[in-house]
């Protein structure tokens, strides 16, 4: 998902992180790191300032993009679909 301004991209990983890359660079910005399964979806705020990212292990996160820290988090009754 691309940053309001597409100068942030982020990726769900099946290596069970979210990545956040500098588009006018090419080159990773931050690694967030904190689920126990794959991450299928993300999404940025329209600020670039939040991520939000779901995994098959049950959990919804919210990440402080600048910090890499989490900020909030959720458990599911389902993974991520």
């Amino acid at each position: 998902a691309f940053s309001f301004d597409d100068k942030l991209i982020v990726t769900a990983c099946n290596d069970n992180t979210v990545r956040i890359w500098d588009t006018q660079r090419g080159e990773l910005k931050r690694t967030l790191e904190g689920h126990k399964d794959e991450v299928w979806y993300s999404r940025i705020s329209a600020d670039g300032g939040r991520v939000i990212s779901a995994s098959i292990d049950k959990t919804a996160r919210i990440w402080d993009a600048n910090s890499g820290e989490m900020l909030s988090g959720f458990l599911f009754n389902n993974g991520a679909k």
